[in-house]
């Protein structure tokens, strides 16, 4: 077995993704054989590109058929860049998670009554405890149930864009992509609409600019010195928002609970969200197997972009997260 991590290890920021800094996986504790299996594998359930940080420095990294320039639609990965988004706003003291969403939006945001509306909160949102069933309509008491809920998510760009004056794009630019440097992130509006008739948006990013935004976290909020985020709202977004789904934190998948409701039945999944991984693994989820990791433990980031590369066993979960956190775990001499 490798000796633990060094938890205190000093992490590398980088600047421009030319000079990105790299490290030899066979000095810091992998065996280079079975890590490129894990790459292989990756490869072989159509993966465009994989990055594998560690303490910032690259690790790991590989591209089929694209290069590191490739952007794709991260699907609901996005929603983790959203809860830290609206963190940064919270910092900012734009708004409060408690605050009520009819406050910020007026009433007429969902498709049940102003009354109904009035109770649900920011913090319902994120922790997709709002009430409201898929169409936005009433389904039950705000806080009560774990309804994974896109057209109720989407409404928090909407709070984003009403509290900051801003479009999507240039406070997503000002407040997280220019300090990381993240320069292959575009918001980008979908042909479809929601249930309200409002038109949805993408976020496109690059494999690189995924892994920017993952070092960030576990960089707890920090970037070379600055403060993006603040610790507290980073900490209460990575750990389990409610106990009706303790895997759900702010917008944020959590590895290591006892039990998981996953999408979009909330059919029940006993034991942790995804076994082979480190228990403290937090992530971001997209459709199609789009992944941000996040081990503190391990210094890890793993960002992962491509087509659906498994056995889908939920909107945002597959085989694929088990199978290859088994094979780089088994990587770790």
């Amino acid at each position: 077995m490798a000796p633990p991590h060094d938890v205190f290890a000093p992490i590398v920021f980088p600047t421009t993704d030319a000079s990105w800094p790299t490290v030899n996986p066979a000095t810091v504790g992998w065996d280079v054989a079975k890590l490129n299996v894990a790459l292989d594998f990756a490869g072989s359930r159509d993966t465009r590109a994989i990055v594998i940080l560690q303490d910032g420095k690259i690790l790991a990294e590989r591209y089929w058929t694209v290069n590191s320039n490739f952007m794709r639609d991260i699907a609901s990965a996005q929603k983790s860049v959203v809860s830290v988004l609206i963190g940064i706003a919270v910092d900012k003291q734009l708004l409060s998670l408690d605050e009520r969403v009819s406050t910020i939006l007026g009433a007429g945001w969902s498709n049940t009554t102003a009354l109904n509306e009035a109770r649900i909160t920011v913090r319902h949102l994120l922790t997709m405890t709002s009430g409201l069933n898929t169409s936005l309509g009433l389904q039950t008491t705000p806080g009560t149930t774990w309804l994974y809920n896109n057209d109720a998510y989407h409404r928090l760009r909407m709070i984003l864009e009403q509290r900051s004056g801003l479009g999507i794009q240039a406070l997503s630019d000002a407040w997280l992509f220019n300090p990381l440097g993240a320069t292959r992130s575009e918001w980008v509006q979908r042909p479809e609409t929601d249930s309200k008739g409002m038109p949805l948006w993408g976020l496109t990013m690059s494999a690189r600019d995924l892994a920017r935004f993952g070092l960030l976290l576990h960089a707890n909020g920090m970037w070379a010195g600055t403060r993006i985020v603040s610790a507290a709202y980073l900490s209460t977004a990575t750990q389990s928002s409610q106990t009706l789904n303790p895997a759900y934190g702010h917008l944020f998948w959590l590895n290591g609970k006892a039990f998981t409701l996953i999408p979009p039945l909330s059919a029940r999944i006993d034991g942790p969200l995804i076994p082979s991984a480190p228990q403290d693994v937090f992530a971001g989820l997209g459709k199609d197997d789009q992944k941000v990791y996040v081990s503190r433990s391990l210094g890890l980031v793993v960002t992962r972009l491509g087509q659906q590369a498994g056995t889908r066993s939920a909107e945002t979960l597959s085989d694929f997260d088990e199978e290859l956190w088994a094979r780089i775990m088994a990587a770790r001499l």
